[in-house]
């Protein structure tokens, strides 16, 4: 099966314009954050209602971690996927800033880590896909012919993402904030000790600053035609 590996920083636009080619193509978008907000969601209610960011950080401090343990099932179905927990699909559940703000334990611990790239290499075993992510074209997928890194300026990204806030009523943070934020994700993503976010040697670079999304899905359509 062939592979489009999406890499990029906070805020790149790479979800989006994965979904964009994955509905192009008619092939599966494989949102790796999806499984990773999932895992989040799952830990925070086996935690129980009301725990602290902090008592949900202790528990990967513990070293007593086992994701597989989880009742997190991630189907695919029509080249859809689907992210449930204990038997029910999640929706936006997964998108609530609780789940936001604890997901990066989860991103940095390897045996979760391992968890979703076997289950985005067994996706690739099934179908066709786009995956995005910020290891997708050095770990997960490094041998896919089609690697692209996103890039844009940490101004643009903050102003998206406030907009795209705005758009969903739930602007809690100011332009300031989210720039703020989005310059201390980006540091910590490059720092990494596992999943560092690293453009692949062999990966083709996108400044989307000044691009439309649909420019953005033109390009690497162009740039794929001969190689997907």
């Amino acid at each position: 099966m062939r592979v489009i590996a999406l890499d990029g920083p906070a805020g790149s636009g790479k979800s989006t314009v994965a979904g964009m080619i994955a509905e192009q193509l008619d092939i599966l978008h494989a949102d790796s954050g999806a499984i990773y907000r999932t895992l989040t969601l799952a830990f925070m209610r086996r935690l129980g209602p009301g725990s602290s960011a902090q008592e949900f950080g202790s528990i990967f401090q513990s070293g007593s971690v086992d994701p597989d343990s989880l009742p997190v099932q991630v189907l695919l179905k029509d080249r859809r996927q689907s992210n449930c927990l204990d038997g029910a699909d999640v929706g936006l559940e997964i998108r609530t800033p609780e789940v936001t703000s604890r997901i990066r334990y989860i991103a940095d611990n390897v045996p979760c880590r391992n968890t979703v790239n076997r289950l985005l290499r067994e996706f690739s075993e099934q179908t066709d896909l786009v995956a995005d992510g910020r290891d997708m074209g050095t770990v997960v997928f490094p041998d896919s012919a089609s690697k692209f890194f996103l890039e844009a300026s940490v101004q643009i990204r903050a102003k998206r993402r406030y907009e795209e806030m705005l758009g969903h009523g739930r602007a809690n943070l100011s332009l300031e904030e989210i720039e703020r934020d989005i310059a201390r994700r980006d540091e910590e993503d490059r720092n990494r000790e596992v999943g560092a976010l690293r453009k692949a040697d062999d990966a083709i670079l996108i400044d989307t600053s000044d691009l439309s999304r649909e420019d953005v899905v033109s390009r690497i359509l162009a740039q794929i035609q001969y190689r997907f």
